[in-house]
């Protein structure tokens, strides 16, 4: 009979593994199984690569609205452009710094997850035994807690 639990990767799943230990199950009946999680190639890649994307737009737009208005000014073409370019410059780069705090805000949320979820499988001789097991697992807080009992070789039971 085999008691299988679901814990989040943390403390918890470590006192019960000890404490199961400590009720006289021996260390290679028990199996805690972490499952990978997928590695999103988005969050992968550094805010350093994708940094200043509208400082670069915004100060071109502004440059070329500078150079074609500038005919009908005082200053001339060149000096408003550069005008323009410079205007254009200081908004992007203010609003790309604004966005690069919140993808690293998001980022760090994001590492604040549990890394992933771990199956516990505990090997039980009786029934006794694996319900003491499951009431002690329950202690813990797990997201979830099934028995499996092995009949035969074709047949199985699972019980929540």
């Amino acid at each position: 009979m085999y008691v299988v639990a679901s814990f989040k990767l943390n403390k918890n799943l470590e006192r019960v593994i000890a404490e199961i230990e400590y009720n006289n199950i021996d260390r290679k009946n028990i199996l805690a199984l972490p499952l990978a999680k997928k590695v999103d190639l988005e969050t992968e890649t550094s805010y350093h690569q994708k940094s200043f994307e509208i400082l670069p737009i915004l100060a071109t737009i502004l440059a070329l609205f500078g150079l074609i208005y500038g005919f009908m000014l005082d200053l001339g073409p060149i000096l408003v452009g550069l005008i323009g370019l410079g205007i254009g410059a200081i908004l992007g780069g203010v609003i790309d710094v604004f966005r690069i705090k919140k993808t690293r805000k998001n980022e760090l949320q994001k590492k604040k997850e549990p890394l992933t979820e771990v199956f516990l499988l505990v090997h039980c001789s009786n029934k006794a035994q694996a319900q003491q097991v499951k009431t002690l697992i329950w202690k813990w807080s797990p997201l979830g807690v099934a028995t499996y009992t092995k009949q035969s070789e074709g047949n199985s039971n699972a019980q929540v």
